[in-house]
Formats: structure tokens, sequence, C-alpha cells
């Protein structure tokens, strides 16, 4: 048998991610316990995103031959690898402190790695398995032991940002001022960075920080921005990263369909989406017909929002507070009302300055009569994501709020459904979990963003703590609470 490696797979290894058995090398032979099929029988009958992958494990192991899978040789898989269910060394002694409150599995686990470790000379064994206590057992039992990696479902330090803080000499930067352009390699430790297509670049000279640019990856150089003076529907900001948001954001949906921003509270994600989407509807030369907005609701998980009262948006509404408190705050501030001649029939505008002290207070009046006329005449529609499938969405502004929240088979559904002249903008953070299926790895936004970093028809953005527009008390109380 070929194989240098033995992974043993435990029940959250394999439904913790697609084809898990396959994400290893030819040189490997993956091993599951019997008892773990036993607990894939069990999750299998749930109506979760987790039951799904667990059936979907148990139709991949019945192509098979069970006699094969159960024989030391097992059977090849497409990729080379050799997979097999293991089912002996119950006789193997456990040492040590291991054996108070193991469970059956835990025991039959580490007692089949053991026994291969001592059966199968000079190859790796390695137990893969989510439980950090199993992994300390395992470890004090001298087998090696390792948490799920995935590419797919990074860690949140370890998940693409979508920008980069870089030096370069003041002769680069100079040639970025004068030639609109530079390349990759004139980047300091450039070989450092993941050079993704639109990379954005916070650029400072090595010799004097002060001097800095703000700049993008186009697949093949660094240009600069071109929407970096423009003040959608009135805003304004100085912070790098939102200005980055908002270039991703005015970005035609024909170079840019798919915008990701991620961040936490009070970073403007919603603010400077919803700013956009009015601009770039109801003002002078729209280039979307309407905005339609969502977010996950209990409909998802199976609930269902009909037996409430009331209209759709009255009945959404508790699920898009964030999105309902920044559109008053755009429609209702600052009562510059201007005449739209394209649009006059539709609404009014109001422009509001977006700044780091925007305590995002309500002024009065404005918000009731502008806002209800836009959901009124259509320019703003509600959409449950239960209710998406079947559309195609065209020339649509769509704006996905707390995206850390949908299962990440379920955005597949969402992003599928865009049609020509649309924009989807997919908004959240993934820290913010209220989903007990998913965490701040496995949830929507962050498969998203994976999945699309390496396509030029994706802008992803990552907003950080300190470009947050919320108050001092807020932001302590963030970080300490």
């Amino acid at each position: 048998m070929n194989y240098k490696k033995i992974k043993i797979l435990r029940t959250n290894a394999l439904i913790g991610r697609p084809k898990a058995t396959l994400k290893f090398g030819n040189d490997n032979c993956i091993v599951i316990p019997m008892p773990v099929i036993d607990e894939l029988e069990k999750r299998a009958g749930d109506y979760t995103e987790r039951g799904k992958n667990a059936k979907n494990v148990l139709d991949y192991l019945n192509r098979f031959d069970m006699r094969k899978l159960m024989s030391p040789e097992g059977i090849i898989q497409e990729n080379g690898s050799i997979l097999r269910i293991e089912n002996g060394f119950s006789d193997v002694k456990l040492e040590g402190d291991v054996l108070p409150n193991l469970t059956y599995l835990d025991k039959r686990s580490l007692q089949i790695a053991a026994g291969l470790k001592q059966t199968s000379g000079k190859r790796s064994v390695e137990l893969i398995s989510k439980n950090a206590a199993l992994r300390l057992k395992a470890k004090s039992l001298g087998i090696k032991a390792s948490d799920v990696k995935d590419d797919i479902f990074p860690r949140l330090e370890e998940q693409y940002a979508g920008r980069v803080n870089c030096q370069l000499s003041r002769t680069k930067m100079d040639k970025f001022f004068k030639d609109g352009f530079i390349l990759p390699k004139d980047i300091y430790n450039n070989h450092e960075i993941e050079w993704m297509p639109n990379l954005f670049l916070s650029m400072t000279v090595l010799e004097d920080s002060k001097t800095s640019a703000l700049a993008k990856f186009d697949g093949e150089k660094i240009v600069p921005l071109v929407h970096s003076e423009e003040h959608p529907f009135g805003i304004s900001t100085k912070k790098a990263g939102q200005i980055m948001a908002l270039e991703a954001l005015l970005e035609s949906p024909e170079k840019a369909p798919l915008v990701i921003i991620k961040g936490g509270a009070g970073t403007g994600k919603t603010y400077l989406s919803l700013a956009t989407a009015l601009e770039k509807t109801i003002e002078a030369n729209p280039i979307y017909s309407r905005i339609l907005i969502t977010a996950p609701t209990d409909t998802i998980g199976g609930g269902d929002l009909g037996y409430l009262p009331g209209e759709l948006e009255k009945k959404f509404n508790p699920h898009l507070g964030g999105i309902m408190d920044n559109l008053r705050v755009l429609l209702s501030s600052d009562k510059k009302e201007k005449t739209n001649k394209d649009k006059s029939n539709k609404s009014k505008s109001y422009h509001h300055k977006f700044s780091n002290d925007d305590d995002c207070d309500d002024p009065k009046g404005g918000y009731v009569e502008t806002g209800q006329h836009l959901f009124d005449s259509g320019i703003i529609e509600m959409q449950l994501i239960a209710y998406l499938r079947g559309r195609s969405i065209t020339n649509t502004i769509f704006i996905i709020d707390e995206t850390q929240n949908i299962h990440p088979d379920d955005i597949k559904s969402i992003v599928t459904r865009a049609s020509t002249g649309s924009k989807f903008v997919f908004l959240g953070d993934p820290t913010q979990i209220d989903n007990p299926e998913l965490n701040e790895r496995y949830n929507g936004l962050v498969y998203l963003a994976e999945k699309m970093k390496e396509s030029s028809l994706a802008y992803i953005i990552t907003l950080t703590d300190d470009e947050s527009v919320r108050s001092l008390l807020a932001k302590y109380a963030q970080t300490i609470l």
C-alpha cells in the first residue's frame, strides 16, 4: 500500500466541510472509526446544515463495497488517497489517566489511533478532531492530534481581508503618481502579500510615513482608486477602509457585480452601502431601477413569517434594524433637499455628512414621508431569502445584511439570482454569530469571500475597529465587555 500518512477522521471533521475525505493528498490513508458511522447516522436525521453533510457522507460511503471499505486495503478515492473504515483494536489498552469520562466513541477512536500507530511502521498517524479535550488526551498517549484545517473556512486571523498595508521607496511612489501605476515587485516584501484581483493597498513611503496613497491591484499592476473623490448621497469620509469600500460600491455592476464588506458594528458598512444605493437609484443618472434588501430570518431554518399580522415590511423590520436605522439617518438628515429632474416623481433626496464623530442621531422629520414613498413606489423592496429561489434579479442593487448568519450552502442560491445590471452587496461581521450552527469560521460571509477572492468580479474589503464611527463609549465597551 503506497501511502505515508494515516489520518483518522472524527464526526465533526467529516461533516464540517463538503467532501472532507478528499481534502488530503494521494499519499494519505483516510480512516473512519466504525462508531463514527453510527454518529453520522444519528446526525443525518437533523434538518440542519450539518445533518445534510452527514447524510452526504453516508451517501458517499454507500457508493463503495462495504467489504472493501472494511478491509486493510480500503478503496482508492478519485484523488488517489485511500479510504477505509476501521473497527479493530478493541483490545488495545490505553495507559495513563485518559480513561475517566471517555465516551465510547472517544475510547474507540483512541484505541484505533494507538493500534494503528503500533502496527503501521514508519507511517505517521494523526487524529483529526475538533474536540480539544480529545486531542489533549491523544497527545498524552503519544498520538499526534490536530484540529480540522480548511482553506475554505480559515481561522479569523487567517481570513482574506481584501486589503493590505505596505511600504515602498520614495522613487516608486513618485513613479506611481507620475505614471499612474506600479508593479507588485515595486512593493517591499511583496512575496508576503496574497496578490488577489482588486486587492486594496494602503501604501506609505519607507523613508517618510506621512507620504501615503491608496491603491488597488487590478490583476497585473497597482493603480490609483478612481472614485476616491466622490461623495454618494452627500456623505464623505477620511477613513481608508471606508474609501476602499466606496470604491467597490461605486464601481459599475459590469466591473464589480459582487461586493463583500466585512467589519464590526459601527464601521459604516451598512451606511456606505445604502448611501451608494440611494445615489445610484434615485439621484441624477441612476444605474439601478431599485434597491432590494434582505437579511437572515427564521424562515431560513424552516420558520415562516407568514403567520405574523401586517405587511411584509412591518414583519421584516425586526430583522433589518441596522438597515432601517441607517436609512432613516440618510433620508432625514441635514434637510438639504434638491430636485432630481430625471426622477422628480419618485423621490426627494437629502445630503448627510459622514464624519468621525457622527453619533447617528436621527434628526426629526423627513424619513416618514420620503422613506415610505420609496417603499410604496417599489424603489426599495424587502425580500425574504427563502423566497429568492427562481427569481432573476436585474438592474438592482441588492444588499444582503448579516451574511455571517447565513449557511454556506444558502449563499449559492442567492448569488446565482444575479442578472444583467445588478450589484450584490454582502455585509457582515464574522465575529457576531447568532445562528448556533455557525461560527466565526463556518458561515456564509467567510465562505463567499474565500471562494470568490480570486475572481476579478469580486471586491472584498474588511473594515477595522479603529475605523468605527461610533462613540468612544461604544468602542470601549466593545473592547472590554
